[in-house]
């Protein structure tokens, strides 16, 4: 994986102030990858909405890191659901 599409995890943690701890909590839930190259760790690009929704959650809600997944899986049913309601309103327009 190229390093363009990669933060340093380090990076990560002193822009939004949490603990490396915390991301590595989350990569043992499962919740985050983190790639180890050449010593250094890093995020994805492309989780980094991911995480910054649960550091959001985490912050501004209290939430513990054990439960961000719960929170996490909810989130994303709901998420489901609501395109799931969009596309049937959208089909129920087209035939009313």
């Amino acid at each position: 994986m190229p390093t363009n599409d990669l933060i340093p995890t380090n990076d990560f943690c002193v822009y939004h102030h949490v603990e490396i701890t915390f991301l590595y909590n989350l990569a043992n839930r499962g919740l985050i990858d983190i790639v180890t190259n050449e010593q250094a760790t890093y995020v994805p690009v492309h989780q980094l909405t991911r995480l910054e929704k649960m550091v959001r959650l985490h912050q501004d809600l209290a939430i513990h890191p054990d439960d961000l997944d719960v929170v996490s899986n909810l989130l994303e049913q709901i998420e489901q659901l609501q395109r799931q309601l969009t596309g049937l309103q959208n089909r129920l327009h087209f035939y009313e």
